[in-house]
């Protein structure tokens, strides 16, 4: 079961533990979680905290109020404290000193060895629940499944592939789009072939006009498509075209490491990415 269905089956029942170790290098994430919690607990219960600076120990002792028998801290930027041994004393601190109708979620933008050490210093106290959220590519068809799911769609075992590619894999893009799907077609098991009419029939261009235009080496064309694009996100032209090349057309090393370049210079925040790419790609 992934770890957000376990948080999920957690926060149905109450909340079984106090204290929450929610941690991923995926701000995206976090926000499925936070989500989660707002979507099964009153807001008047709720209280967010950007940092451990903001709490006292009054905070932690404080009664209920009177309109909310229990009280929810949502605590951000945990992982920012860099003394590990300072983030250990504050944990101590919420340990011993938090009162039982409080319960307290740290959400950590980091990965699990950055917090190793909080992680076994947690797993010495009762009724502490942690969740690693990032998911691992072995996991990302069943996460897909689930967030399907939950707009009440079933993707096929096509689709889904498509959606990968499609979004190098990025959990936000991916629902982001699975979202879009929901609320375009109106069957509940969805293919390829649903996928890229809802894509083609919501843009005057969509990224198989611009495969076309590079495999015609039609420039202005392409370039005039890859205009039209603007407002999509890269990285899902990017997939299409590594999907195309992957699964539909004869390609050889220098044309894969051509993408290859682009999603580095992607992660890097680089200017005209895709323009460069789509010209490299006309190149005889």
């Amino acid at each position: 079961m992934l770890a957000i269905q376990r948080l999920e089956d957690d926060v149905k029942k109450g909340l079984t533990s106090q204290l929450y170790f929610c941690y991923s290098n995926d701000g995206f994430l976090l926000s499925e979680a936070v989500k989660l919690i707002r979507a099964h607990f009153p807001p008047i219960s709720i209280e967010t905290y950007e940092s451990l600076e903001e709490i006292d120990i009054a905070t932690l002792t404080s009664a209920t109020s009177l309109f909310a028998e229990r009280r929810i801290l949502l605590i951000y930027n945990f992982e920012k404290i860099r003394k590990k041994d300072k983030r250990i004393e504050w944990l101590k601190k919420i340990v011993e000193k938090k009162a039982s109708h409080i319960t307290v979620f740290f959400l950590c933008n980091a990965e699990a060895k950055e917090l190793a050490e909080d992680i076994n210093f947690l797993k010495g106290h009762f009724r502490f629940g942690i969740f690693p959220l990032d998911i691992q590519e072995r996991d990302l068809h069943e996460w897909i499944i689930y967030k399907a799911s939950k707009s009440g769609l079933k993707l096929r075992r096509d689709a889904i592939d498509y959606l990968i590619d499609l979004t190098a894999g990025q959990p936000g893009l991916i629902s982001s789009e699975v979202e879009k799907i929901s609320l375009l077609v109106n069957q509940s098991e969805i293919g390829i072939s649903d996928i890229k009419e809802i894509l083609a029939e919501n843009a005057e261009y969509s990224s198989f006009d611009l495969i076309d235009a590079i495999q015609s080496k039609d420039k202005g064309k392409a370039f005039k498509i890859l205009q039209s694009l603007q407002n999509t996100e890269s990285d899902m032209i990017l997939g299409a075209l590594n999907w195309h090349f992957t699964y539909r057309a004869k390609a050889d090393l220098k044309l894969y490491s051509l993408l290859y370049k682009a999603n580095l210079s992607l992660r890097q925040a680089k200017p005209c990415v895709l323009d460069v790419l789509v010209y490299e790609l006309m190149q005889d």
